[in-house]
């Protein structure tokens, strides 16, 4: 399965939610409308040619070869570029800079040995021209860890991106599920391509913004924003200051010790509507962690999501972590907000060894 960071240091770090940092996660442009040949003189206009919806049979197969490549544990840009964009490359580009810079060796364990499920289930949209085509796919994992008694299985929800028929397919986000069974309930139209977009009056946040007020209300003072949030995300929030006070005692009180967040606040692809007159909404963020153990001290990992990091004394360094959130958006003014799946990559690190 997919690489992710600890789990204490995800509480600490993840506790936002909105796509890359920067336009380059801003949704992909659409490819040019294809427009017909010119009628000739005279005669009526020829209606334009709409291109076929993609079949089940067609996305099933865009999610098992796609999302298998995915699952690889590599670090060559030119890869990445060629099955991912948006805030997945972008996540991926960072860890693979990172590697760069301390080296790729992970260090000695048990080896995991990720199972994809054939059951894959999935969604589609695209214009009629057949540009600017997205799937939501979700397909459940398996991941056997050699010599451990444990077996994990996660459902992961992702999306996909081709802007013109014809042209490659690449993910570009990806989220988990609590619960291996939590499909999305996904409305579909006549032509079978799903429904997206609309009109967001009677949910109970406008998805265009409830990126931001999500990363504002987990990040900043601002308040709920005129949300009304889960208890999950409620306690996500809570979570932070304590988690930042337990983080400082661990470490011993170090000189510094400073989180933040870079929120996109616009959501990554459409807006899925879901068949309680819902929505679902793709959200992302990069939170990072600044550590400075002070004159003298240092600090050394004994697990990490970064290759070439563990093992060895810091005296400071800086973890950032993409944070990807699905968020339910319920019909109804009074509806809570909650999430429907999240994951916690690894994005970036900064580190200055400790030479005492």
């Amino acid at each position: 399965m997919r690489r992710s960071v600890p789990t204490a240091l995800a509480v600490l770090l993840t506790l936002g939610a909105t796509a890359g940092c920067g336009a380059n996660a801003a949704r992909p442009a659409a490819g040019p409308a294809v427009s017909a040949a010119p009628s000739p003189a005279g005669s009526p206009s020829a209606a334009p040619v709409k291109a076929p919806p993609l079949t089940a049979d067609e996305a099933r197969q865009v999610v098992k070869d796609i999302g298998a490549k995915v699952e690889a544990d590599g670090f060559d840009a030119e890869y990445w570029k060629g099955i991912t964009e948006g805030p997945l490359l972008e996540q991926q580009l960072a860890v693979v800079e990172t590697s760069r810079k301390y080296g790729t060796d992970r260090q000695p364990g048990p080896t995991n040995t990720p199972e994809t499920d054939p059951a894959v289930h999935t969604w589609t949209t695209g214009r009629d021209d057949g540009s600017d085509r997205w799937i939501l796919g979700t397909q459940e994992l398996s991941g056997h860890t050699v010599g451990a008694a444990e077996n994990e299985t996660v459902l992961r929800w992702s999306l996909f991106h081709q802007q013109r028929t014809g042209s490659p397919w690449h993910e570009s986000f990806l989220a988990r599920a609590d619960d291996a069974k939590d499909l999305p309930q996904i409305a579909v139209g006549p032509d079978g391509r799903a429904a997206t977009g609309g009109d967001p009056t009677g949910l109970a946040a406008n998805p265009s913004d409830v990126c931001g007020r999500y990363g504002d209300y987990l990040h900043t003072d601002a308040g709920a924003g005129g949300v009304k949030w889960s208890k999950e995300v409620v306690s996500l929030r809570e979570s932070f200051a304590d988690g930042l006070k337990a983080e400082r005692k661990r470490l011993g009180n170090p000189a510094g010790l400073e989180a933040g967040a870079e929120t996109v606040r616009a959501p990554h692809g459409p807006v899925w509507r879901t068949t309680d007159g819902g929505a679902l909404v793709a959200c992302t963020t990069v939170s990072k962690l600044s550590t400075e153990m002070g004159p003298g001290r240092s600090t050394t990992f004994s697990s990490s999501g970064w290759a070439g990091t563990t093992g060895i004394p810091w005296a400071s360094y800086t973890q950032r972590i993409m944070g990807l959130t699905v968020l339910k958006v319920p019909a109804g003014g009074s509806g809570e907000v909650s999430i429907a799946a999240q994951s916690h990559l690894p994005y970036s690190f900064e580190g200055t060894r400790y030479t005492g």
